[in-house]
């Protein structure tokens, strides 16, 4: 025999389980909208939220958990020094001298909103550096020689010191004084100085000039960046310079060594005049013993 339903009894266990499942979906949802309201900025990054592909507010550069609603995204990117290596360039000093130079500079996103605005990604950010930096190599050395390119400073040409070498019969080191060889480089120009002795020109110059023009063009264009340094990696001469150096080079160690062995004559001369007088003097020393040994017998 079945005892009587409580209809009271089964509405408050339907209300029940419809408020169970109520609560477990809101759960759900709250933990759904929770992740993708979230989210995390690294210590070494920056971040710009997006919604619907428009960037919204100010770069999060805090590191950290952040918030956004739900449908917005996010784009994170590096807050490091990134590194920019461009392609060898070929390009034209003031004495009409060609030259491939290769560079490498370093950079960073100190905007990052107007970095996404103005390119993107890191890989459209080197190619548009690629034109903004080589643009600002190619107009700077245009505007030195090739020996200002070169050169860092005129220490090799001021060298007045001594050059030691070794008497090779008795092992003493005597000074050859620098203004008795033909010193190599003696013959290239000098790099030009200010009143206070800081220089016009030369490699550094060189570089603080191209540094000077290329973010001057990034900040024309406004792309989000800072351009932190700029390196020549390397300076190759095209062929017909570069015999033109080595041939140089070889005439200047020539006289070197010319000047050398002229030092080297003159020293071994004057040597061997000095031990033939002592040898002089042993011997009339030697003979006016004899004979007074020979006398006093």
């Amino acid at each position: 025999m079945s005892l009587p339903s409580n209809p009271d009894l089964q509405t408050s266990n339907r209300r029940g389980s419809a408020l169970l499942i109520l609560i477990v979906f809101l759960v759900v949802v709250a933990g759904f909208a929770l992740k993708f309201s979230l989210y995390t900025v690294r210590e070494w990054e920056q971040a710009v939220v997006l919604q619907f592909g428009e960037v919204i507010g100010e770069p999060t550069t805090d590191p950290g958990l952040h918030f956004k609603l739900p449908w917005q995204n996010v784009e994170h990117f590096d807050s490091r020094l990134l590194r920019w290596d461009g392609n060898q360039t070929t390009t034209i000093t003031r004495d009409r001298r060609t030259v491939n130079v290769d560079v490498t500079a370093r950079w960073r996103i100190n905007d990052a909103k107007r970095f996404r605005e103005a390119i993107g990604s890191i890989y459209q950010a080197d190619s548009r550096l690629n034109g903004l930096i080589q643009g600002a190599v190619k107009d700077e050395i245009a505007k030195f020689e090739l020996f200002e390119v070169v050169r860092s400073s005129n220490r090799i040409l001021d060298a007045g010191d001594d050059v030691s070498t070794a008497n090779l019969n008795t092992g003493e080191e005597n000074a050859i004084s620098a203004d008795e060889l033909a010193t190599l480089g003696a013959d290239l120009p000098r790099l030009s100085t200010d009143p206070d002795g800081n220089y016009r020109a030369g490699r550094p110059i060189v570089l603080q000039g191209i540094l000077r023009e290329a973010r001057r063009r990034i900040e024309q264009v406004n792309l989000g960046i800072y351009l932190e340094d700029v390196l020549i990696k390397q300076l190759g001469y095209i062929q017909e310079i570069e015999a033109n150096v080595y041939a140089q080079m070889n005439a200047e160690l020539e006289k070197i060594a010319a000047g050398f062995r002229s030092t080297g004559r003159e020293r071994a001369e004057q040597r061997l005049g000095e031990m033939q007088r002592e040898l002089a003097v042993i011997e009339s020393s030697g003979i006016e013993r004899a004979q007074r040994i020979r006398g006093e017998a």
